[in-house]
């Protein structure tokens, strides 16, 4: 138990010791100005205060907490009525043998267990615990509350951090089959002692100080994401030179979005990969940015190699750079992207609709139509 903790304890049972403290002179008080003997009517609420504590207690400690905030319903009605019965027996008989021979003898005509006169007390008993009962609900719902609470923050801190966790382990996953490709290149180029290789080295380096500094962060600039895969295409023309090429357009103002890092790259890469490195010759990339009522549309189109469209279908919807992706935007973005891929014959499109802005809304499900009409000429 912490300090905290023992400075509440202490704190309320002094609450209770001035609530009953303040319950026996109000009776001695009230009860006083009947006979005008206050004295004996102190006297009186002092020698019946053991019982009514008992009752109080007992009733908070045992049958609210116990049964009452456990649900167990049939068993605290049962064991209240029980208890008050006892009670107000126990109360009755301290009254008629201690309380009435010395002060109220003549109250002693009537029979001990004379029933008005026990319910009497258990109303006078229970009148009061009744009180003490009230405050104590409102205290265990307060702990309820505070206690739901505090579990709501530790799941959502912990959802946090395990969402976090998730996207670092992603991220780290494309960075190293990004990584093993552009080696590859070099690896070839270097064996053939080409002129390409330091301006290869350059580029890498440039990117991988990209996925380094930048890679970690939640968001970047756009511009910036854009700046990277200018990069890295230019290190695949350096590969294929003549025989491919690309065409990358923006359309739209987009200096000012900020998005997740590296969330293009998989898109241009599978188009490398699975397109245009299984062709000879008129190997073709289209990329296409636009920005438009707060929905950021990103497609990226590639030739698909001719007599390999079981091949090419087969791997490029199980890409692993594409799965990677699907499961970043569901962390990072959602219910705020739409991601649209269209096998064509002689070209495969992929099409990411991200809505940015507060009030916008990526189109759930968007004819092939609109996509025709969406920065594609």
């Amino acid at each position: 138990m912490s300090f905290f903790d023992l400075r509440q304890d202490r704190y309320r049972i002094w609450l209770h010791v001035i609530f009953w403290m303040a319950y026996v002179f109000y009776e001695g008080i009230v009860w006083g100005r009947v006979d005008g003997d206050y004295s004996r009517r102190l006297v009186c609420s002092l020698i019946d205060l053991p019982v009514k504590l008992a009752a109080a207690y007992y009733t908070l400690y045992v049958l609210i907490d116990r049964f009452f905030i456990q649900r167990r319903y049939a068993g605290f009605v049962f064991l209240l009525l029980l208890s008050m019965t006892v009670f107000g027996i126990i109360s009755r008989v301290v009254g008629y043998y201690v309380i009435y021979p010395m002060y109220y003898p003549e109250a002693l005509g009537v029979g001990v267990f004379f029933t008005p006169k026990i319910l009497i007390t258990i109303f006078s008993i229970y009148s009061v615990v009744g009180i003490l009962a009230s405050f104590h609900l409102v205290r265990q719902w307060y702990r309820h509350e505070q206690a739901t609470r505090a579990l709501e923050d530790v799941r959502q801190q912990l959802q946090k951090e395990m969402l976090e966790a998730e996207l670092k382990l992603l991220k780290s996953q494309i960075n190293p089959h990004f990584l093993f490709n552009t080696l590859n290149n070099l690896y070839v180029l270097a064996l053939q002692q080409s002129e390409k290789t330091p301006e290869i080295v350059y580029k890498l380096s440039n990117l991988m100080s990209y996925m380094l500094y930048e890679g970690n962060h939640a968001e970047v600039p756009l511009e910036r994401e854009i700046h990277y895969i200018r990069n890295y295409i230019a290190l695949e023309q350096i590969r294929y030179d003549a025989r491919l090429e690309v065409a990358f357009n923006i359309y739209d103002d987009v200096g000012h979005l900020q998005v997740a890092p590296l969330v293009l790259l998989p898109f241009v890469e599978n188009g490398f990969k699975h397109g245009v490195s299984h062709q000879l010759a008129g190997a073709w990339i289209r990329i296409d940015i636009g920005f438009h009522d707060g929905v950021l549309i990103i497609k990226v189109e590639n030739s698909k190699p001719p007599e390999s469209e079981r091949f090419y279908h087969s791997n490029l919807h199980s890409g692993f750079g594409l799965d990677n992706l699907k499961k970043r935007l569901d962390l990072m973005y959602p219910g705020r992207y739409h991601l649209d891929v269209l096998d064509e014959e002689d070209s495969y499109l992929v099409v990411l609709r991200l809505a940015l802005e507060e009030n916008a809304h990526a189109e759930m499900n968007p004819s092939p139509e609109a996509y025709e009409m969406s920065y594609r000429g």
